[in-house]
């Protein structure tokens, strides 16, 4: 039952969202702003790119299935800024591989990772953060977006990269769709 939730938020909320901002907006470089899409479990990813499919949404994927010319392919073209619609990239390929996917602007999780270094080391991969850019700390803001979708199911992962009074917290609240971390 959760499954379908999250794919129902996913859906109405998240991807519409995602669609929007990617638009026809460019950065100073004239490069379209490129989406990583990270999907915890193998089962999700196949939802979501049936989903992608059936919308006619554009994608790129990189599973632990695909195949190590297919993922370089990906790898380049969001690096030039060519990833039409979104790439997807699955928790388990991050787990066994751990390859750099650098020029995304927007980070959104479907799910949250299980391990929760996973969350950092995803975001360092966003343009604009001082770490993909080979800066220490204090080098520049980061310029880069990151959305989760999560639920109060997702209570560990979640306490894991938040702490166990702010998840509970976020959990517990019925007003808030969202929560702002700087």
């Amino acid at each position: 039952m959760a499954d379908d939730a999250r794919l129902d938020a996913f859906k109405e909320r998240l991807l519409p969202a995602l669609l929007r901002a990617m638009g026809d907006r460019f950065t100073p470089g004239g490069r379209r702003p490129q989406t990583l899409l990270f999907v915890p479990s193998y089962f999700d990813f196949v939802r979501v790119r049936n989903l992608l499919k059936a919308e006619d949404v554009p994608f790129t994927a990189i599973s632990e299935y695909t195949e190590p010319p297919d993922v370089a392919r990906a790898r380049g073209a969001l690096s030039k800024g060519e990833v039409e619609g979104l790439l997807l990239y699955t928790e388990r390929a991050h787990f066994f591989h751990r390859r750099l996917l650098r020029g995304s602007a927007r980070l959104a999780f479907y799910g949250l990772p299980q391990y929760e270094h996973f969350y950092p080391e995803l975001l360092q991969m966003l343009a604009g953060s001082s770490a993909a850019n080979g800066g220490g700390a204090g080098s520049g803001a980061a310029t880069g977006e990151c959305v989760a979708l999560f639920c109060r199911f997702d209570w560990q992962p979640l306490r894991r990269l938040v702490g166990d009074e702010r998840a509970a917290s976020m959990v517990k609240s019925t007003d808030a769709t969202s929560f702002l971390f700087q």
